[in-house]
């Protein structure tokens, strides 16, 4: 199995690549939300692996990459320097960086810090700060907080809260019993520690700074990658393109991955960043 020892952690991730041997494809970097892992790109690397490289790590402490220490707090900083210490152990230089959720987080964070190492970011699903208020009242769970579901496991939380990560309305059963079970293999202490952390991160004050070409893809009726949210970052990035699909609620990768993806090959090639 491939895994990486980076900043005293086991990280594990897939690296595909169906390209023709004799060229030098670029590099998608895809980075999966909370309590998640690489697998949830599933439907995404036949899609893109003929012309690009896939790189899919799973974040540390997420299921395939194991259980930090006891002592450990999570960290951006940590995080970030993991997606870093990846690609220079695999030789990579620059990446499309695409991040879903906390993984966008994640990926603003990223370019904020290491402009020189994205092509481009792509934030599907992604809010600049959780709305965790908003989101408690509007899946509350039956522990009273979101930090007693997740010790009980994180596929009680999921089953929960499924309609704040994906549109139930347009999500297969299969696909939400699916997601349900991978979030469960989830470390509940680890993932109600990273949920705690998630909840005080603000990105906003950041958004002018990026220096890096940024497209958003989001439901217009995602409750977490909220309307207000997308309007801040349409206004404060400097170099971004804001996609709002209609009708759709949260996680677009995975209701609509070839429209995520023809949207973004649309955006690489209008704005010359990769020769396609």
């Amino acid at each position: 199995m491939p895994t990486a020892h980076i900043n005293g952690a086991d990280l594990y991730y897939d690296l595909e690549d169906f390209t023709d041997p004799w060229t030098s494809p670029a590099t998608f970097l895809l980075q999966h939300g909370f309590s998640r892992n690489g697998r949830f790109w599933y439907k995404w690397v036949p899609l893109l692996s003929g012309q690009f490289r896939v790189l899919r790590p799973d974040m540390r402490g997420h299921v395939r990459s194991p259980v930090p220490p006891a002592e450990y707090e999570p960290a951006v900083s940590t995080f970030v320097g993991d997606i870093v210490g990846l690609m220079d152990l695999l030789s990579i230089e620059r990446v499309v960086y695409v991040g879903e959720s906390f993984g966008g987080i994640l990926g603003l964070l990223l370019a904020h810090a290491h402009p020189e190492r994205l092509h481009a970011l792509v934030l599907t699903s992604t809010p600049f700060r959780s709305p965790r208020e908003e989101l408690g009242k509007k899946f509350p769970v039956k522990e009273g907080s979101a930090q007693a579901a997740l010790l009980k496991g994180v596929d009680n939380w999921s089953r929960q809260t499924m309609g704040q990560r994906i549109d139930l309305n347009l999500a297969p059963p299969q696909l939400v019993e699916w997601w349900i079970g991978e979030m469960g293999k989830t470390d509940p202490q680890n993932a109600a520690s990273l949920n705690r952390y998630i909840g005080t991160l603000d990105f906003s004050p950041h958004l002018k700074e990026l220096r890096v070409p940024t497209l958003v893809l989001a439901g217009e009726n995602s409750p977490v990658a909220t309307p207000q949210q997308l309007e801040l970052m349409r206004s404060q990035i400097p170099e971004v393109e804001v996609v709002t699909f209609p009708g759709v609620g949260h996680g677009v990768h995975a209701l609509m991955p070839e429209r995520c993806i023809e949207e973004i090959l649309t955006f690489l090639k209008k704005r010359a960043i990769l020769s396609l």
